[in-house]
């Protein structure tokens, strides 16, 4: 198994909770410019570095971009896999 790294946007609500988007961006990518795909003026608003979702002219999510593994079959699992098939 070959391993890759991906990155996901994460909400963090006002309690800690953390809702993770199912979108995949490239880890080569970095966080900034994933995070400025998701700006939209009049829904979000940079404070600092930090991006924040606007409700009601109040901050209610915090958006973060996390790393996660994803592991991939290499062509050698994929054969391994075709030989115990048959």
């Amino acid at each position: 198994m070959k391993k890759i790294q991906i990155k996901r946007i994460v909400y963090i609500d006002r309690y800690g909770k953390e809702y993770i988007d199912g979108e995949e961006y490239s880890g080569s990518l970095s966080d900034y410019n994933i995070l400025c795909s998701r700006h939209e003026i009049g829904k979000t608003q940079w404070f600092g570095n930090d991006l924040w979702v606007m409700r009601n002219g109040a901050p209610s999510f915090h958006i973060t971009v996390q790393p996660f593994i994803q592991y991939q079959k290499s062509w050698y699992d994929w054969l391994l896999d075709a030989v115990r098939r048959i």
